[in-house]
């Protein structure tokens, strides 16, 4: 959602749920445009955005259109390691997706997926998808709290003690096509990762971040990846009935477009919807991305 404002566009964050109760008659969301547009092949995609893979893998491939580009398809494409994973998610009844499993197998081991990500030029009617621009490889963006004031999930504390500060996601849960217009001719592309935890007795932890990429060139470059909502659902004992006494606390931020720019991209801003604390990022030009702002510019 944008709001137009005197000293800014106001962009809305605030992630959806990351579990709801689905019904036979309510289908899940389609995410990622896995139900590809007429025209729109999965093979076509997957070689040009995942060269190389096998398709008989790809646990997930979806597209959807762009709207700040014409004939414009943000495309994704999911696969599991091997054959015996790719079963043992079938399996199970799990819809497309790209989350990754722990002790699935039954060997103590993480089934890990490889992600890809690309945008390809389409017209129905017209010629085979063409690919603008990919990530290049599988996905391997991690995300840190150092610059967050939300709650951050247990896992990152596991990184921190071998030695890590950022982690990668453990979902890929949704395209974010809000109008990130990070320079006059340049609209960055939104991917919504998550984390979820479950916490020893009863309770459970949802943890969202947001990935913005830019076209540059043939290449997507991952220029911020930082936390946006949480959610969490812990024990507290029980009361003398014996019901659960549970303790809930959410939090989310906004990014905030400023006008003003560094090196030709404009300044953004992080803010909680409840509270003061906010923190400014502005473009990098030796890395290529946006950083935390120096003290003299956090406004």
């Amino acid at each position: 959602m944008l709001l137009n404002l005197k000293s800014a566009a106001l962009i809305s964050l605030l992630a959806a749920p990351l579990a709801c109760a689905q019904t036979a008659a309510v289908p899940p969301p389609d995410n990622f445009g896995t139900a590809l547009a007429p025209g729109l092949d999965a093979k076509a995609i997957i070689a040009l955005i995942a060269p190389g893979r096998d398709a008989s893998l790809a646990t997930l491939v979806g597209a959807r259109a762009w709207p700040y580009r014409p004939n414009t398809y943000v495309a994704i494409a999911c696969f599991a390691r091997n054959k015996k994973e790719f079963d043992a998610e079938r399996s199970e009844g799990n819809l497309p997706g790209c989350r990754q499993y722990r002790d699935r197998l039954g060997e103590n081991e993480e089934i890990g997926k490889a992600v890809y990500l690309g945008v390809v030029a389409f017209a129905a009617g017209g010629a085979q998808p063409a690919l603008v621009a990919s990530y290049g490889k599988a996905l391997d963006i991690e995300t840190g709290w150092n610059a967050s004031a939300l709650a951050r999930p247990i896992v990152l504390d596991d990184a921190v003690r071998a030695g890590r500060s950022t982690i990668l996601p453990e979902e890929y849960i949704r395209f974010d096509f809000a109008p990130y217009k990070i320079s006059a001719t340049q609209t960055a592309i939104g991917v919504r990762v998550g984390w979820n935890e479950r916490y020893t007795g009863v309770g459970m932890g949802s943890f969202d971040a947001l990935s913005l990429f830019r076209i540059d060139g043939g290449k997507l470059v991952n220029i911020l990846s930082e936390p946006i909502a949480f959610e969490t659902d812990s024990n507290d004992g029980y009361d003398a009935d014996g019901n659960r006494k549970g303790i809930v606390r959410e939090g989310g931020n906004v990014l905030t477009i400023l006008p003003g720019n560094t090196g030709g991209y404009h300044d953004l801003q992080l803010k909680t919807l409840k509270g003061r604390w906010k923190k400014t990022f502005v473009w990098d030009s030796a890395a290529s991305r946006y950083m935390p702002a120096p003290l003299a510019k956090q406004r």
